[in-house]
């Protein structure tokens, strides 16, 4: 039933939840975990004072920290045998995950919700609810 599992962190703990979660069920169904995390340019809010190459290369520094991160989390579940991929990018992360499962065609979308409250979801808006109210496909939310 599920041959693609998207699993979109954010790089704190309670997020490792939905992992669990997807690699039981990639286990039972057999099917790639895809674990991705969006990253956004740290320097962002200031792209004036910054050059070129500051932002390229802090971007590329929370680009190779995520991409660890993703990597450490896979490793109990490659050791199993389950076959599971790494992916980091950069951008905006309700859009980027979206996007990213529609180009990986995935069958199911494990993520975690993190409940911060009525104003943080105001201000910022929920990736989880986005995410959900943007796809058509599957979403299962693990609270932490």
């Amino acid at each position: 039933m599920y041959a693609k599992i998207l699993v979109p962190l954010d790089g704190k703990e309670y997020g490792e939840i939905a992992v669990r979660h997807a690699g039981e069920i990639g286990q039972c169904a057999d099917a790639e975990i895809v674990l991705f995390q969006v990253v956004q340019n740290p320097i962002r809010s200031y792209p004036i004072a910054a050059g070129q190459t500051e932002v390229t290369k802090a971007t590329d520094e929370e680009t190779g920290k995520a991409a660890a991160y993703l990597e450490k989390l896979a490793a109990p579940w490659k050791a199993k045998g389950i076959k599971v991929r790494c992916d980091v990018e950069v951008g905006e992360a309700s859009g980027r995950i979206l996007e990213k499962a529609e180009r990986e065609g995935a069958d199911l979308i494990v993520m975690s919700t993190h409940h911060e409250g009525d104003l943080h979801k105001l201000i910022k808006g929920s990736v989880a609810e986005k995410v959900l109210h943007g796809t058509k496909r599957p979403v299962l939310l693990v609270k932490p």
